[in-house]
């Protein structure tokens, strides 16, 4: 790839816009479609990354940090990429069930005994990880239980099915992270962001983060225009309560301590690092000499669970053990069906393609104004496909 230079300038909103980076020979639609998302589609920062054949091809950033346009994007700029941190959490359980440490098919409650309860003895570990055991909801937490990792997962462990696990596919929104990480917790003997660091961010070089330090907090960009994603979903205000009854207002709910330590709870990453870790699937599991995982269980983990609508967000989902699968109605990434990844509220995505061996990170600072995807992300994707 070239040197990284300035290899557009715009002018957005009476301010110039930069996008910088390198972008090898035969790509660039990407960088035009990154252009064009700045002048039309209303992108405020925001980063893309490509892998093919295991080979980074493209790497992208550009736009500001903030709506006055005052503060630039930096090339190491990290942002929470929402819903994204599920399959990021996704791979690191999967590593451990590729070292025989858990096993799809057994019960949740031989890793966590405490899941057992109100009736939640039977739900296996598939199920819990494929949006499948009906404990979408976290009645018995408490405001700022989510910011409390031991207090959140106990609430899980309380809670009752809303019908009979493995009947209805429905997204599991808050709960599945918590899930995810106990079960990585629990047979790791580790919280999940001190595996994830050790075998993920630092073993293979991966620009995301569970829990930040205070030089990623240094990183981190907010994000705007974040009401969208509820607005659109148009969910009844005491589903929306039930999903997110951890949540609450942080002065109300928090001590001065826990606010002060707070920031460093959040989690978030850049494009660069969400394509690196996909661009590992793309390549059956091996990238740079590095193996996480077995190509049998990449075949495993993006088996299809369910396809339906989902019951409660009512949009239809192809959902694998912890990912989505390439569906054209909510989560499209492409022309290939077979393809998979994660994808955040507001846009930000990262995904593999193992038939055409290529991985995209795409991160941004300003939702795009629908549920799904949207154009934004849309026009990243198919600029790829257009350059293969």
């Amino acid at each position: 790839m070239a040197a990284t230079s300035v290899l557009e300038e715009l002018t957005v909103d009476g301010k110039r816009v930069s996008v910088v980076g390198d972008c090898a020979p035969g790509y660039r639609n990407v960088l035009d479609a990154v252009i064009s998302n700045f002048r039309e589609r209303g992108e405020l920062g925001a980063s893309v990354c490509v892998y093919r054949d295991g080979h980074k091809v493209v790497d992208l950033w550009g736009g500001h940090r903030d709506p006055a346009r005052e503060q630039v994007w930096a090339s190491d700029a990290i942002v929470s990429m929402a819903s994204v941190v599920k399959g990021m959490l996704a791979f690191a359980l999967h590593m451990l069930a590729d070292r025989g440490k858990l096993d799809y098919d057994a019960p949740v409650a031989q890793y966590w005994p405490e899941f057992a309860a109100a009736g939640k003895g039977q739900i296996t570990v598939r199920q819990a990880i494929s949006h499948h055991a009906a404990i979408h909801f976290i009645d018995a937490a408490r405001p700022g239980d989510f910011y409390r990792w031991d207090r959140m997962v106990a609430a899980i462990a309380r809670q009752k099915p809303e019908w009979p696990p493995g009947t209805r596919g429905v997204y599991h929104t808050v709960s599945i992270v918590f899930v995810l990480g106990k079960l990585i917790q629990c047979a790791s003997g580790e919280y999940p962001w001190e595996f994830f660091r050790r075998e993920v961010t630092e073993r293979l070089g991966v620009d995301y983060h569970l829990r930040f330090t205070e030089a990623e907090r240094a990183r981190y960009c907010q994000n705007y225009d974040t009401e969208w994603f509820v607005r659109e979903a148009k969910i009844p205000p005491d589903v929306m309560a039930r999903f997110f009854a951890g949540k609450g207002d942080v002065s109300q709910v928090l001590t001065p301590e826990e606010q002060a330590a707070m920031p460093y709870q959040l989690s978030g990453g850049n494009a660069r690092g969400a394509a690196r870790l996909f661009a590992c699937a793309s390549m059956d599991g091996e990238l740079d000499g590095i193996r996480l995982l077995s190509a049998r269980t990449i075949d495993l983990m993006t088996q299809v669970q369910w396809y339906e609508k989902c019951a409660v967000w009512g949009t239809p989902m192809r959902t694998a053990l912890g990912f989505l699968v390439n569906d054209p109605a909510f989560f499209y990434i492409g022309p290939n069906p077979q393809a998979f990844g994660t994808a955040g509220s507001g846009g930000s995505f990262a995904m593999a393609d193992r038939e055409n061996r290529i991985a995209v990170g795409y991160s941004i600072n300003r939702y795009w104004p629908a549920l799904a995807l949207g154009d934004r992300a849309r026009a990243v994707i198919d600029s790829v496909y257009r350059s293969l």
